[in-house]
């Protein structure tokens, strides 16, 4: 559904008392969706796997023909793989859409 689709992650809050604030913005790759666990697969490319927390809620925006659709979650998971760097992003309260002018 949203493979190989450019996307970007940008940390909007910190979930821990006293844990960082990471205000940098994460070039990434869709692999795959999977809706029954709401769970975005993403290439990380450059970026090093512990600049993603954990420990943080995310803005996910996922560049979709001629629109951006928006969702926020928490990542559940990062890891390497012969693919590359990896962060599995889980969604919260679904999508929503943002028209690109």
């Amino acid at each position: 559904m949203y493979e190989k689709c450019p996307a970007s992650l940008r940390m909007t809050r910190v979930i821990v008392q006293n844990g960082y604030f990471d205000e940098n913005i994460y070039h990434c790759e869709v692999i795959t969706y999977n809706p029954k666990e709401e769970s975005i697969y993403l290439l990380t490319g450059k970026s090093e796997l512990p600049l993603f927390s954990l420990d943080g809620v995310y803005e996910c925006i996922l560049e979709v023909e001629e629109e951006e659709i928006k969702c926020e979650g928490v990542i559940k998971e990062r890891y390497g793989n012969k693919l590359g760097k990896v962060v599995v992003f889980y969604v919260r309260n679904g999508f929503y859409k943002n028209p690109v002018n």
